[in-house]
């Protein structure tokens, strides 16, 4: 709604030649929108755990915004940002309902592969619409995998 022809950015982006709706970019953040959760459900809770000490100790001692950040913050949150990249991730191969609002299908642009599943479907293509759909499920199995090995790590890490 905020970026469609009708929208409050959409009119002035229109004029100037860019395409956010029914492009790529309409895609990576109808994505975002919905994937990001994953992230902040996992890091709020952690970071809340955690506290603020020491990103105190580190300013009092003279460190400033990035090296804060990078140097103490981003340690002590590796696994569950991680974590939530993975789930992300999970979700975005598998997202169907926003991308296929803001996609138009447009074959070879902005097709992702649930949409070309539905596409291959539909024109009963039913052999090549489960040979990408295999593809799909190797890809969740990969994530699985993945996602089995960062709570490994996760938990030795907490009880180190």
């Amino acid at each position: 709604m905020l970026f469609g022809a009708q929208g409050l950015i959409g009119p002035w982006l229109m004029d100037h030649d860019y395409k956010i709706v029914f492009a790529t970019p309409g895609i990576i953040l109808a994505t975002m929108f919905v994937t990001f959760p994953f992230v902040a459900r996992e890091l709020i809770p952690l970071m809340e755990t955690q506290g603020v000490q020491d990103e105190e100790a580190a300013v009092s001692l003279g460190a400033k915004g990035w090296r804060v950040f990078f140097k103490v913050t981003l340690p002590n949150i590796k696994w569950g940002l991680l974590y939530g990249i993975i789930l992300c991730n999970a979700r975005a191969m598998g997202e169907f309902g926003a991308v296929s609002v803001v996609s138009g299908h447009i074959r070879g642009e902005t097709n992702t592969l649930p949409l070309h599943i539905e596409i291959l479907y539909n024109e009963y293509q039913y052999t090549a619409s489960f040979a990408v759909a295999s593809m799909l499920m190797a890809l969740a199995i990969v994530t699985l995998i993945v996602k089995g090995i960062i709570e490994h790590k996760m938990a030795n890490s907490r009880t180190h």
